[in-house]
């Protein structure tokens, strides 16, 4: 909710107003775009790679079209990390390959031979 700072004359007293607490301070946009981030940085851990500048950060709607109030940054990475991230995650790639090919493989076999086949 949106409050308005009325200004008044010193005569008038003080602005009656009910007190705010913690919540007032809460940004809920911004609580969704972290645990956002925070589920991509632990689900890279797992293979080996580390956003370490990873932020959260607010949208200027003055200045883009971009709808969200706040966009994942991954960063700035050097071309050394960027390729050494790449072959980590590259590698867990043509490992999920091999086992699904392995996989399908044995599967097939287990299946016997097709109906109708020779």
């Amino acid at each position: 909710m949106d409050r308005v700072m009325l200004h008044r004359n010193p005569m008038g007293g003080l602005v009656v107003c009910d007190p705010v607490g913690p919540d007032y301070l809460d940004d809920p946009d911004r609580e969704v775009a972290v645990g956002a981030g925070v589920r991509l940085v632990n689900v890279l851990l797992r293979f080996g790679v580390n956003l370490e500048q990873i932020s959260a950060d607010k949208v200027c709607h003055s200045c883009t079209d971009v709808k969200d109030a706040y966009r994942i940054s991954l960063g700035v990475l050097t071309v050394d990390d960027t390729r050494a991230m790449a072959a980590q995650l590259e590698s867990f790639a043509l490992e999920f390959e091999r086992m699904r090919e392995l996989l399908c493989s044995i599967s097939a076999r287990q299946a016997g031979p097709a109906e109708g086949s020779v």
